[in-house]
This record gives structure tokens, sequence and C-alpha cells, in this order.
């Protein structure tokens, strides 16, 4: 039973970040075409809760592979993973977005 909840947390997570690479490919393709970018860049300090290796290397290169952000660092003592957006919005619904996606990893890895 674990094995089956294992393979459906990771087959909706594959899907869910499928849509969110599509999305921000989407509005990037969007702001480029229109006559005025609507950027807003600046550096975010997410509050880390992945614990393994693995979670945090996932974590930082799904962030880097979708358009618009980009993981630059890990503090020292791996609380914080400083990211670099695009289009920076209100920071608590960023950080939201930023700890679902870290739960979900979470889940998959059992931890």
């Amino acid at each position: 039973m674990k094995i089956i909840r294992k393979l459906y947390y990771t087959i909706a997570f594959i899907g869910l970040y499928f849509s969110k690479l599509v999305q921000a490919n989407l509005y990037i393709a969007y702001d480029l075409l229109t006559p005025r970018l609507k950027t807003n860049p600046g550096f975010i300090k997410v509050p880390l809760i992945l614990s393994s290796d693995a979670s945090v290397l996932l974590f930082s290169n799904l962030v880097s592979m979708t358009p618009g952000s980009l993981s630059i660092d890990i503090t020292p003592d791996r609380q914080h993973i400083i990211v670099h957006v695009l289009y920076q919005s209100s920071m608590a619904d960023m950080l939201a977005e930023f700890e679902d996606l870290q739960n979900k990893i979470k889940r998959i890895n059992n931890e």
C-alpha cells in the first residue's frame, strides 16, 4: 500500500510541476511579446523545511528549471535557500508557493 501511495504522490507531483512549468513559460512568452515588460525582479530568502540532501537538491533544481526563478545559494546553516525571481509579487504568496512545493517533495521522499 505504501508503494502505491508513493507512486500516486509522485505522479500527482509531476503533473502539478509540468502544469506550473507550462504556465510560467506562457507568462514569460506573453510578457516578452507585449510592448512593456512587467518584470519585478528580486531575491527571496526561502526557509528550507527539507532535511535530506536529495530533497534539497530536487527542490533547488525544480525552482531553477521553472522560467523566472533561479536558486542562487543555500545558507551555511541549511535553514534557507536564496532564490532570484523575475516576477516578485506578494512575499507571503511566494513563500506559501515554495513551502507547498517543499511539502509535496517531503511527502514523496517520506521525510
